[in-house]
């Protein structure tokens, strides 16, 4: 029998898509924290199905930038859901 001190080790962690959405809209747009792209819309991420957080793991979102489409990759950075933005391609 294998005894675990941490039964979380069994769980699976998701992020709320909607929030990475919300999130990356805002990245896209901020002068000082992020990209400061003026016209962010449309943003959809891992086609609306939420993602699983593991640090490395990555999810493409496509959104619209000054009315261009652009594609977009946000990468996880630890098992707490927090996750860096890309550039947009």
């Amino acid at each position: 029998m294998i005894g675990l001190s941490n039964p979380e080790l069994l769980s699976t962690k998701k992020l709320d898509i909607q929030d990475a959405q919300s999130e990356i809209q805002r990245v896209l747009s901020d002068d000082i924290t992020g990209y400061g792209a003026k016209d962010v819309a449309d943003v959809k991420c891992n086609n609306g199905e939420n993602v699983t957080v593991k640090p490395g793991n990555s999810f493409t979102c496509h959104v619209r930038v000054d009315g261009a489409p652009r594609s977009v990759t946000a990468t996880f950075l630890d098992n707490s859901g927090n996750f860096e933005v890309g550039r947009p391609d």
